[in-house]
């Protein structure tokens, strides 16, 4: 009777745990376009085929880390919004640099962000950085392009970081957007178009840390990328579109599972090639 006892609660422990865990499916760089010919024909079936994967998982939320549209037009985000439609969790989505432009110190001249993008962006999608609470976790979405811009609306984003990082919140906290923080060390060099520049780097993991965030999730690099820094684990999801270098770094998404404690553990979902 003892051994069935302790069975029977062994089974309820595990049950309870998995009850208590949030499932994440985290995903980037869709690259939505309208074309009908080209490379970017394909990026619509890779979409189709990640929701239909994402559903079958029964996640709890879906977070797409930015460049919804290839060229940032207004008709791929509407085509964007059609496609989230078919996912059975809530979604939610920053914007990327193809999005709403480079970072202005990205190392590339064309494609700059600049204030109007990013308005225009907001007035079409929503804001491009806010805070909800959903599953038992708070998300954190950022707009990352904005990150060292000097632009107004960055300081509006900081004044907002800090105020939702103010001290850790009593649900596990999860901050996702497009850039990397980094990709090898928190000390890189800054200049390139593939992550965060130091400054604002350095003070944003700051904040991580006041505010008890333990988990980053970001795409851009369009192939996967992991980092554990001070108790934080940094996760850059592969591609919905294309893998870096074409044809040698697959597509797909993350699953991630947030325990009640703030831990997180993640699955690389790899889409099926043709």
């Amino acid at each position: 009777m003892k051994k069935l006892i302790f069975a029977s609660l062994l089974i309820y422990s595990v049950l309870a745990q998995a009850k208590d865990a949030t499932r994440i499916a985290l995903l980037s760089d869709p690259h939505v376009s309208l074309k009908t010919s080209g490379a970017v024909t394909n990026y619509g079936p890779h979409f189709e085929q990640a929701i239909a994967a994402v559903n079958a998982a029964k996640v709890d939320v879906v977070l797409v880390a930015g460049d919804l549209g290839n060229e940032g037009k207004s008709d791929e985000w509407q085509q964007f919004k059609n496609y989230i439609k078919k996912f059975d969790a809530p979604v939610f989505y920053v914007p990327g640099n193809h999005d709403v432009g480079n970072k202005l110190n990205s190392g590339k001249t064309n494609n700059p962000m600049s204030v109007e993008r990013v308005a225009t962006y907001e007035k079409e999608m929503g804001k491009s950085f806010y805070a909800v609470k959903k599953a038992g976790v708070r998300i954190i979405g950022v707009n990352a392009s904005l990150l060292g811009s000097n632009f107004e609306r960055e300081r509006e984003q900081w004044e907002f970081l800090e105020k939702q990082l103010s001290k850790p919140s009593k649900e596990p906290t999860i901050l996702f957007m497009h850039y990397p923080l980094f990709q090898k060390s928190a000390d890189e060099g800054g200049g390139t178009y593939f992550d965060v520049e130091p400054e604002p780097r350095k003070r944003l993991i700051a904040l991580l840390h006041q505010g008890g965030v333990k988990t980053v999730l970001t795409g851009h690099l369009h192939e996967n990328l992991v980092n554990r820094l001070d108790g934080i684990l940094y996760v850059s999801t592969e591609p919905i579109s294309f893998g870096m270098p074409r044809g040698k770094q697959p597509e797909g998404w993350t699953l991630v599972t947030v325990a009640e404690n703030g831990e997180a553990t993640f699955e690389v979902k790899n889409l099926e090639q043709p």
